[in-house]
Parts: C-alpha cells; structure tokens; sequence
C-alpha cells in the first residue's frame, strides 16, 4: 500500500515538474521569439482583399461615369465593403466619389425635368423633380429658390392642359 501511494505521489509530482518546464518562459538567457510575421496564407489573403478592392474601386468609378444611379451606387458600396476588409478604406475618396455620383445624378433629373416640360408630361416631371429634392438634399446641394422654381414650370403644365 505504502509503494502504491509513493508511485502515485512520484507520478503527480513528475507530471507536475514536466507542466512547470512546459509553461515556463526559456531560461537559456535568450529573448523569447518575436511573434512570427503573418504565414503565407494569411498574406496571399491579404494580397487578394487588396486587389479585389483596387479592382471594385476601378469599376466604382467607371459606373458613376457610365451607369445609371442606381447600379453605380451598388458598385460605389461594393468598393466600400471590399475597401473595409482590405483595410485600406478611404472615407475622403468614398465621400468625394458618393459626391461626384449623386452630382450627376441631379444633372440628369434637371435634364429629366427640362424635357418632360417640353413634353408636357406632368407625372414625369414630377418623379424627376422629387428625385432632384431628395438628392440635392442628401449631399447639401439643396437650393429652395430653384426648387421653387421648377416646381412653379411643372405645376405649369397642369394648368395648361386644363
């Protein structure tokens, strides 16, 4: 029985002694590892992250120069999320692209409304109008007079059909 608990005791006390040098720092006088620099994978990852959002910003600005507002927002957020993930996000470049998209957009609603006055086609006019107001609105761009102003031309074909 007495050699049964010494075995024990010497089994416990050398697991514990192999525990101690296991979790103790190296005691060979040299400086722990620096933490290893990121594995191969992680780079070829990181690699990747960066050109999809090089690649996403190239075709941001090609749809705000060629596409419809809509499909050229999608693109301008699509840079955004890929820009985040790469970790090389410009807030000043987004805002100055998200400026640039919605600039263009109100150009073509004033173009919108133009013509649909000529034509005299009331509910057009008026969609282009509200889309002018709210993206006018969201970029500070807003002018009230001007507002005025078109909405007085476009109420002006009702009028003139009645």
């Amino acid at each position: 029985m007495i050699c049964f608990r010494s075995q024990r005791f010497f089994r416990l006390a050398a697991l514990t002694l192999i525990l101690a040098v296991l979790a103790a720092p190296d005691a060979g006088g040299q400086a722990p590892k620096p933490a290893a620099p990121a594995t191969q994978p992680e780079l070829a990852r990181q690699r990747e992250l960066e050109r999809d959002a090089a690649v996403n910003l190239s075709l941001a600005k090609k749809s705000i120069q060629e596409d419809a507002f809509y499909n050229a927002k999608v693109a301008l957020n699509v840079w955004r999320l890929s820009a985040l993930d790469a970790g090389n996000f410009d807030r000043k470049l987004y805002e100055d692209l998200r400026k640039q998209l919605y600039e263009k957009s109100i150009r073509e609603n004033l173009r919108c409304i133009d013509v649909a006055v000529t034509q005299r086609d009331a509910p057009e006019a008026n969609l282009c109008l509200r889309i002018y107001r709210l993206h006018a609105q969201e970029i500070n761009a807003f002018d009230p007079k001007r507002y005025e102003d078109l909405k007085t031309r476009v109420s002006g074909i009702r009028k003139k059909e009645r």
